[in-house]
């Protein structure tokens, strides 16, 4: 039966301790039937998803156009797959409601 790193996902001897792809200590999981883990099953844990692109374009429209940029941020922060998306969605709404109010108070003040 094949081992797996819980980690990378890299095949590993069934021997092994250490990844060769990432390096991690692996000697603690061990395949389905065999040790500890035998009751559950050798799982590969879940990867947190990236949400680069969102990120970056909130950021940018947050301060550029703020109604874009708070849609982008509440995206962002209704993710429950990213504790890092949610946090920079709260950040990026924060920006693009400082960035509105003080648009709509220098406007206040042009004429």
């Amino acid at each position: 039966m094949s081992k797996f790193c819980p980690f990378c996902g890299e095949k590993l001897l069934d021997e092994a301790k250490f990844c060769k792809n990432c390096g991690k200590d692996v000697s603690a999981y061990s395949a389905p039937g065999t040790g500890r883990n035998s009751d559950r099953g050798y799982s590969v844990p879940t990867v947190e998803k990236s949400h680069t692109l969102a990120t970056v374009l909130g950021f940018v429209f947050a301060f550029l156009i703020p109604l874009i940029g708070l849609i982008f941020g509440i995206y962002l922060a209704t993710r429950n797959d990213s504790p890092k998306a949610k946090r920079y969605g709260i950040i990026i709404i924060v920006i693009a409601i400082i960035v509105w109010v003080i648009s709509f108070i220098t406007s206040l003040f042009m004429y």
